[in-house]
């Protein structure tokens, strides 16, 4: 069973909250350790366990997402997940394991792929990012082409 959190700080394994960070009980999932979330929507994908949470006993999980309007949304769902790597519980591992997560879900977006390892925030935020680098310079030539059609009009 998986629901989500938005509280932003520093997890048990030292650093600090971000996407793609999970909170589970240590006994089950240690820290450190990567999974494979699905049908968790928009947020199946790739993660690392990075915190324990205080109501985090048994077989749940606790995905972080940074907007508590999302959260709300996400609920309390039940998902699958399969362990890639399992942590030993210590910051360095998890610290490790973050970096291994972060390049496969930049592997997967520069391939094109989704609902590997990257969830569809990273598709969000990447298009987002694509979007602005090419909207800008076509907006710029497009304002630049119907000036000189209107001055062309006017002579």
């Amino acid at each position: 069973m998986a629901t989500a959190y938005s509280v932003a700080g520093t997890t048990a394994s030292g650093e600090y909250t971000h996407r793609h960070g999970i909170a589970a009980d240590p006994s089950i999932l240690p820290i450190g350790s990567r999974i494979k979330i699905k049908h968790a929507g928009r947020y199946s994908g790739e993660y690392v366990v990075a915190d324990t949470g205080l109501k985090i006993e048994g077989r749940k999980l606790d995905i972080y997402v940074p907007s508590t309007r999302a959260c709300r949304k996400f609920g309390s769902r039940p998902v699958k997940v399969r362990v890639i790597q399992l942590g030993d519980g210590t910051r360095a591992d998890a610290k490790q394991a973050d970096h291994a997560v972060k390049a496969d879900v930049a592997q997967d977006v520069k391939k094109n792929t989704v609902g590997n390892a990257a969830t569809e925030d990273d598709w969000t935020k990447a298009d987002g990012a694509h979007a602005a680098r090419k909207t800008q310079p076509a907006t710029a030539s497009s304002t630049a082409a119907n000036t000189s059609t209107a001055a062309d009009g006017a002579k």
